[in-house]
Protein backbone atom coordinates (compact mmCIF):
# COMPACT_ATOMS: atom_id res chain seq x y z
CA UNK A 1 0.00 0.00 0.00
CA UNK A 2 2.94 2.08 -0.59
CA UNK A 3 0.40 4.80 -2.41
CA UNK A 4 -1.58 5.09 0.75
CA UNK A 5 -0.18 8.00 2.87
CA UNK A 6 -1.91 8.00 6.33
CA UNK A 7 -2.10 10.66 8.61
CA UNK A 8 -3.95 10.15 12.29
CA UNK A 9 -4.87 13.84 13.83
CA UNK A 10 -5.52 13.93 17.43
CA UNK A 11 -5.96 16.86 19.94
CA UNK A 12 -3.87 15.55 22.58
CA UNK A 13 -1.55 13.21 22.58
CA UNK A 14 0.08 10.12 24.73
CA UNK A 15 2.37 11.40 27.27
CA UNK A 16 3.06 13.59 30.66
CA UNK A 17 3.20 17.09 29.00
CA UNK A 18 -0.17 15.83 27.38
CA UNK A 19 -2.78 13.17 28.60
CA UNK A 20 -2.01 9.25 29.70
CA UNK A 21 -5.52 7.93 28.61
CA UNK A 22 -6.93 5.30 26.51
CA UNK A 23 -8.37 8.21 23.97
CA UNK A 24 -4.15 9.50 23.09
CA UNK A 25 -2.68 5.85 23.46
CA UNK A 26 -5.08 4.64 20.89
CA UNK A 27 -4.07 6.37 18.07
CA UNK A 28 -0.45 5.76 18.98
CA UNK A 29 -0.62 2.55 18.78
CA UNK A 30 -2.49 2.15 15.92
CA UNK A 31 -0.13 4.43 14.01
CA UNK A 32 2.80 2.08 15.02
CA UNK A 33 0.70 -0.86 13.68
CA UNK A 34 0.08 0.92 10.63
CA UNK A 35 3.08 2.10 9.73
CA UNK A 36 4.57 -1.46 8.94
CA UNK A 37 1.83 -1.45 6.69
CA UNK A 38 2.24 2.02 4.61
CA UNK A 39 3.62 5.53 5.48
CA UNK A 40 1.68 6.72 8.77
CA UNK A 41 2.29 10.18 10.75
CA UNK A 42 0.53 11.23 14.20
CA UNK A 43 -0.17 14.61 14.63
CA UNK A 44 -0.94 16.46 18.00
CA UNK A 45 -0.88 19.94 19.61
CA UNK A 46 1.23 21.22 22.95
CA UNK A 47 2.69 24.19 24.36
CA UNK A 48 6.33 23.07 23.13
CA UNK A 49 6.58 21.94 19.62
CA UNK A 50 8.70 19.62 18.29
CA UNK A 51 9.05 15.58 18.21
CA UNK A 52 8.63 13.62 20.91
CA UNK A 53 9.16 9.87 20.51
CA UNK A 54 7.07 7.56 22.36
CA UNK A 55 6.80 3.75 22.42
CA UNK A 56 9.80 4.50 19.23
CA UNK A 57 6.99 6.24 17.27
CA UNK A 58 7.94 9.99 16.42
CA UNK A 59 4.59 12.30 17.08
CA UNK A 60 4.53 15.41 15.87
CA UNK A 61 3.85 18.35 18.39
CA UNK A 62 2.66 21.59 17.14
CA UNK A 63 1.85 24.69 18.87
CA UNK A 64 -1.68 25.06 20.33
CA UNK A 65 -2.80 28.10 18.76
CA UNK A 66 -6.73 27.97 21.24
CA UNK A 67 -7.97 25.32 23.00
CA UNK A 68 -11.76 25.70 22.11
CA UNK A 69 -13.46 27.36 24.64
CA UNK A 70 -10.66 26.35 27.19
CA UNK A 71 -11.01 22.46 26.49
CA UNK A 72 -8.49 20.78 27.21
CA UNK A 73 -9.50 17.73 24.40
CA UNK A 74 -10.25 20.64 22.30
CA UNK A 75 -6.81 21.79 21.08
CA UNK A 76 -6.49 23.51 17.59
CA UNK A 77 -3.63 25.14 15.99
CA UNK A 78 -2.23 25.65 12.30
CA UNK A 79 0.76 23.75 11.98
CA UNK A 80 -0.61 20.38 11.24
CA UNK A 81 -2.08 22.08 7.61
CA UNK A 82 1.29 20.73 5.95
CA UNK A 83 0.82 17.02 7.36
CA UNK A 84 -2.64 17.57 5.94
CA UNK A 85 -1.08 18.47 2.25
CA UNK A 86 1.37 15.15 2.61
CA UNK A 87 -1.86 12.32 2.84
CA UNK A 88 -4.14 10.88 1.00
CA UNK A 89 -6.12 9.58 4.01
CA UNK A 90 -6.50 11.66 7.19
CA UNK A 91 -7.63 9.27 10.26
CA UNK A 92 -9.03 12.23 12.64
CA UNK A 93 -9.44 11.17 16.26
CA UNK A 94 -12.29 13.19 18.52
CA UNK A 95 -15.33 13.22 16.63
CA UNK A 96 -16.56 15.85 19.31
CA UNK A 97 -13.45 18.35 17.98
CA UNK A 98 -13.00 21.56 15.96
CA UNK A 99 -10.02 19.84 14.56
CA UNK A 100 -12.43 17.03 13.24
CA UNK A 101 -14.79 20.22 11.68
CA UNK A 102 -11.96 21.77 10.07
CA UNK A 103 -10.58 18.78 8.75
CA UNK A 104 -13.62 17.75 7.25
CA UNK A 105 -14.01 21.06 5.77
CA UNK A 106 -10.83 21.82 4.55
CA UNK A 107 -10.24 17.99 3.14
CA UNK A 108 -14.15 17.87 0.78
CA UNK A 109 -13.00 20.67 -1.61
CA UNK A 110 -9.13 18.68 -2.41
CA UNK A 111 -10.72 15.20 -2.65
CA UNK A 112 -8.89 13.54 0.19
CA UNK A 113 -10.62 10.80 2.54
CA UNK A 114 -11.28 11.64 6.19
CA UNK A 115 -12.63 9.03 8.70
CA UNK A 116 -12.95 9.24 12.57
CA UNK A 117 -12.78 7.04 15.66
CA UNK A 118 -14.26 9.00 18.30
CA UNK A 119 -12.80 8.72 21.92
CA UNK A 120 -15.34 10.58 24.19
CA UNK A 121 -13.26 13.70 24.40
CA UNK A 122 -13.26 17.08 22.14
CA UNK A 123 -15.71 20.21 23.20
CA UNK A 124 -18.25 21.84 20.84
CA UNK A 125 -19.54 19.13 18.15
CA UNK A 126 -19.16 21.10 15.47
CA UNK A 127 -20.08 18.44 13.37
CA UNK A 128 -23.19 18.35 14.16
CA UNK A 129 -23.70 21.78 14.19
CA UNK A 130 -22.39 22.59 11.36
CA UNK A 131 -24.28 19.27 9.08
CA UNK A 132 -20.97 17.55 7.71
CA UNK A 133 -21.09 14.46 9.30
CA UNK A 134 -21.61 13.27 5.36
CA UNK A 135 -18.76 14.62 4.68
CA UNK A 136 -16.44 12.14 6.29
CA UNK A 137 -16.31 9.04 4.64
CA UNK A 138 -16.63 6.57 7.41
CA UNK A 139 -16.74 6.35 11.17
CA UNK A 140 -14.29 3.34 12.56
CA UNK A 141 -16.15 2.74 15.46
CA UNK A 142 -14.20 1.45 18.77
CA UNK A 143 -17.85 -0.29 19.82
CA UNK A 144 -21.18 -0.81 18.81
CA UNK A 145 -22.25 0.99 21.80
CA UNK A 146 -19.49 4.30 20.23
CA UNK A 147 -21.06 3.97 17.04
CA UNK A 148 -24.50 4.64 18.08
CA UNK A 149 -24.03 7.42 19.65
CA UNK A 150 -22.42 9.43 16.76
CA UNK A 151 -25.40 8.42 13.88
CA UNK A 152 -24.82 11.62 11.59
CA UNK A 153 -21.10 10.95 11.38
CA UNK A 154 -19.72 9.16 8.53
CA UNK A 155 -21.28 8.05 5.19
CA UNK A 156 -20.96 4.41 6.36
CA UNK A 157 -19.90 3.18 9.96
CA UNK A 158 -18.09 -0.06 11.05
CA UNK A 159 -17.05 -1.30 14.43
CA UNK A 160 -12.78 -1.58 14.06
CA UNK A 161 -12.76 -2.29 18.24
CA UNK A 162 -9.69 -1.75 20.02
CA UNK A 163 -5.66 -3.66 20.33
CA UNK A 164 -2.74 -4.68 22.49
CA UNK A 165 0.29 -4.92 21.96
CA UNK A 166 0.31 -8.69 22.74
CA UNK A 167 4.22 -8.42 22.71
CA UNK A 168 4.49 -5.82 25.19
CA UNK A 169 1.42 -7.65 27.15
CA UNK A 170 2.27 -10.68 28.08
CA UNK A 171 2.10 -13.35 31.14
CA UNK A 172 4.65 -13.96 32.88
CA UNK A 173 5.75 -14.65 36.18
CA UNK A 174 3.04 -16.29 39.17
CA UNK A 175 -0.37 -15.44 40.16
CA UNK A 176 0.11 -13.65 43.53
CA UNK A 177 -2.75 -15.00 45.72
CA UNK A 178 -5.94 -12.86 46.03
CA UNK A 179 -4.21 -10.31 44.66
CA UNK A 180 -7.05 -7.81 42.50
CA UNK A 181 -5.22 -4.63 39.78
CA UNK A 182 -7.14 -1.76 38.78
CA UNK A 183 -4.99 0.24 35.99
CA UNK A 184 -6.76 2.71 34.41
CA UNK A 185 -6.91 7.21 35.07
CA UNK A 186 -8.37 7.90 39.06
CA UNK A 187 -11.16 9.75 37.91
CA UNK A 188 -15.16 9.79 39.48
CA UNK A 189 -16.45 7.99 36.27
CA UNK A 190 -13.86 4.82 36.74
CA UNK A 191 -16.21 4.10 39.88
CA UNK A 192 -12.88 2.75 41.59
CA UNK A 193 -14.81 2.97 45.43
CA UNK A 194 -17.06 0.41 43.90
CA UNK A 195 -13.64 -1.88 43.77
CA UNK A 196 -12.68 -0.78 47.09
CA UNK A 197 -16.45 -1.80 48.45
CA UNK A 198 -16.31 -5.00 46.76
CA UNK A 199 -13.06 -6.28 47.98
CA UNK A 200 -14.04 -9.91 48.76
CA UNK A 201 -12.64 -10.99 52.50
CA UNK A 202 -8.58 -12.01 52.11
CA UNK A 203 -8.10 -10.06 48.71
CA UNK A 204 -6.32 -6.58 47.93
CA UNK A 205 -6.38 -4.26 45.87
CA UNK A 206 -3.51 -2.68 43.73
CA UNK A 207 -4.62 0.92 41.98
CA UNK A 208 -2.93 2.03 39.16
CA UNK A 209 -3.35 5.68 37.59
CA UNK A 210 -2.61 8.96 37.42
CA UNK A 211 -4.50 10.87 39.48
CA UNK A 212 -6.26 13.66 37.08
CA UNK A 213 -8.95 14.93 39.98
CA UNK A 214 -7.64 16.04 43.55
CA UNK A 215 -10.72 15.49 45.38
CA UNK A 216 -11.26 12.41 44.01
CA UNK A 217 -7.76 11.08 44.97
CA UNK A 218 -8.42 12.20 48.51
CA UNK A 219 -12.03 10.27 48.53
CA UNK A 220 -10.45 7.02 47.33
CA UNK A 221 -7.95 7.11 49.56
CA UNK A 222 -10.78 7.52 52.58
CA UNK A 223 -12.53 4.69 51.31
CA UNK A 224 -9.19 2.72 51.06
CA UNK A 225 -8.14 3.80 54.46
CA UNK A 226 -7.86 -0.08 56.83
CA UNK A 227 -8.64 -1.88 53.61
CA UNK A 228 -6.24 -4.06 51.78
CA UNK A 229 -6.16 -1.25 49.11
CA UNK A 230 -2.71 0.21 47.69
CA UNK A 231 -2.66 3.28 45.27
CA UNK A 232 0.11 3.72 42.84
CA UNK A 233 0.66 7.32 40.94
CA UNK A 234 3.91 7.06 39.13
CA UNK A 235 4.49 3.84 38.22
CA UNK A 236 6.10 3.23 35.54
CA UNK A 237 4.77 0.57 32.54
CA UNK A 238 6.70 -2.11 33.48
CA UNK A 239 5.60 -2.00 37.16
CA UNK A 240 2.05 -1.65 35.67
CA UNK A 241 2.55 -4.91 32.91
CA UNK A 242 3.98 -6.73 36.39
CA UNK A 243 1.04 -6.16 38.29
CA UNK A 244 -1.38 -7.28 35.72
CA UNK A 245 0.86 -10.97 34.98
CA UNK A 246 0.41 -11.19 38.64
CA UNK A 247 -2.91 -10.53 39.49
CA UNK A 248 -5.90 -12.96 39.70
CA UNK A 249 -8.30 -10.92 38.70
CA UNK A 250 -8.50 -7.13 36.76
CA UNK A 251 -10.94 -4.79 37.66
CA UNK A 252 -12.37 -2.23 35.42
CA UNK A 253 -15.83 -1.00 37.81
CA UNK A 254 -16.55 2.37 35.52
CA UNK A 255 -20.35 3.75 36.45
CA UNK A 256 -22.82 6.38 34.54
CA UNK A 257 -23.54 8.30 37.82
CA UNK A 258 -20.11 9.02 39.69
CA UNK A 259 -19.90 9.38 43.29
CA UNK A 260 -21.26 13.21 43.40
CA UNK A 261 -24.30 12.21 41.39
CA UNK A 262 -22.71 13.24 38.11
CA UNK A 263 -24.10 11.46 34.86
CA UNK A 264 -21.25 10.62 32.57
CA UNK A 265 -22.84 9.29 29.27
CA UNK A 266 -19.70 7.96 27.75
CA UNK A 267 -17.75 6.29 30.79
CA UNK A 268 -16.10 3.83 28.10
CA UNK A 269 -16.58 3.56 24.79
CA UNK A 270 -14.47 0.28 24.67
CA UNK A 271 -11.68 0.05 27.48
CA UNK A 272 -8.05 -0.83 26.81
CA UNK A 273 -7.04 -1.24 30.15
CA UNK A 274 -9.45 -4.51 30.44
CA UNK A 275 -7.89 -6.13 26.75
CA UNK A 276 -4.33 -5.02 28.30
CA UNK A 277 -5.19 -7.27 31.42
CA UNK A 278 -6.50 -9.99 29.24
CA UNK A 279 -3.39 -10.36 27.04
CA UNK A 280 -1.48 -10.13 30.17
CA UNK A 281 -3.53 -13.67 30.71
CA UNK A 282 -5.53 -11.87 33.56
CA UNK A 283 -9.22 -12.78 33.89
CA UNK A 284 -11.15 -8.78 33.55
CA UNK A 285 -14.12 -8.32 35.68
CA UNK A 286 -15.98 -5.19 34.31
CA UNK A 287 -19.15 -3.21 34.82
CA UNK A 288 -22.14 -3.43 32.49
CA UNK A 289 -21.55 0.07 31.34
CA UNK A 290 -21.11 1.53 27.50
CA UNK A 291 -18.88 -0.40 25.30
CA UNK A 292 -16.99 -2.93 27.54
CA UNK A 293 -19.26 -6.10 27.78
CA UNK A 294 -18.60 -6.21 24.32
CA UNK A 295 -14.69 -7.39 24.48
CA UNK A 296 -15.65 -9.36 27.20
CA UNK A 297 -15.12 -13.45 26.35
CA UNK A 298 -17.55 -15.92 28.35
CA UNK A 299 -14.51 -17.88 30.02
CA UNK A 300 -11.91 -14.95 31.30
CA UNK A 301 -14.15 -12.41 31.76
CA UNK A 302 -17.18 -11.61 34.59
CA UNK A 303 -19.48 -8.47 33.57
CA UNK A 304 -21.34 -7.27 36.47
CA UNK A 305 -23.59 -4.44 37.15
CA UNK A 306 -22.53 -0.85 37.48
CA UNK A 307 -22.27 0.76 41.54
CA UNK A 308 -23.12 -3.02 43.01
CA UNK A 309 -20.31 -3.92 45.48
CA UNK A 310 -22.33 -7.01 46.40
CA UNK A 311 -22.12 -7.66 42.62
CA UNK A 312 -18.54 -7.02 42.30
CA UNK A 313 -17.37 -9.03 45.33
CA UNK A 314 -19.10 -12.10 44.24
CA UNK A 315 -17.53 -12.02 40.50
CA UNK A 316 -14.20 -11.53 42.34
CA UNK A 317 -14.23 -13.82 44.98
CA UNK A 318 -14.52 -16.48 41.70
CA UNK A 319 -11.20 -15.10 40.52
CA UNK A 320 -9.50 -14.59 43.25
CA UNK A 321 -10.35 -17.88 45.60
CA UNK A 322 -7.42 -20.11 44.05
CA UNK A 323 -4.62 -19.48 41.67
CA UNK A 324 -5.37 -22.37 39.46
CA UNK A 325 -8.58 -20.73 38.70
CA UNK A 326 -7.21 -17.62 38.23
CA UNK A 327 -5.04 -18.94 35.81
CA UNK A 328 -7.05 -21.27 34.18
CA UNK A 329 -9.40 -17.93 33.51
CA UNK A 330 -6.46 -15.95 32.19
CA UNK A 331 -5.42 -18.30 29.58
CA UNK A 332 -8.58 -18.14 27.97
CA UNK A 333 -9.18 -14.28 28.29
CA UNK A 334 -5.17 -14.47 26.69
CA UNK A 335 -6.62 -16.33 23.64
CA UNK A 336 -9.40 -14.24 23.24
CA UNK A 337 -7.29 -11.22 22.83
CA UNK A 338 -5.07 -13.01 20.79
CA UNK A 339 -8.16 -13.67 17.98
CA UNK A 340 -9.81 -10.40 17.85
CA UNK A 341 -8.25 -7.59 19.56
CA UNK A 342 -4.21 -7.24 18.32
CA UNK A 343 -3.61 -3.71 16.87
CA UNK A 344 -2.55 -5.16 13.95
CA UNK A 345 -5.53 -6.82 13.15
CA UNK A 346 -7.16 -3.36 14.11
CA UNK A 347 -5.36 -1.64 11.50
CA UNK A 348 -5.74 -4.15 9.08
CA UNK A 349 -9.49 -3.42 9.34
CA UNK A 350 -8.54 0.31 8.96
CA UNK A 351 -6.79 -0.02 5.99
CA UNK A 352 -9.73 -2.40 4.44
CA UNK A 353 -12.20 1.03 5.34
CA UNK A 354 -9.94 3.46 3.80
CA UNK A 355 -9.64 1.56 0.27
CA UNK A 356 -13.26 0.38 0.45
Amino acid sequence: MSDLRVLHLSPTWFGDESVRGGGERYPLELAIAMRKRTPTRLVSFGARPGTRRVNGFDIEVHRTWRRLRGRMYDAIGPGFLPALGWANVVHCHQARSGLTALTALICRPLGKRVFVTDHGGGGVNWIRRLRIGRWIDGQLAQSRFAAATLPYVGRRTEVIYAGVDTSKYSPGGDKSPGRVVYVGRLLPHKGIETAIRGLPAGASLDIYGRPYDAAYLDFIRSEASSRQVRIHISASDDEVIAALQSACAFVMPSVYEDYRGRHQALPELVGLAPLEAMACGTAAVVSDVAGMPEIIPPVGGIVVPPSDPDALRRALATLTASVETASSQGKAAREHVMSRFTWSAVADRCLTAYTA
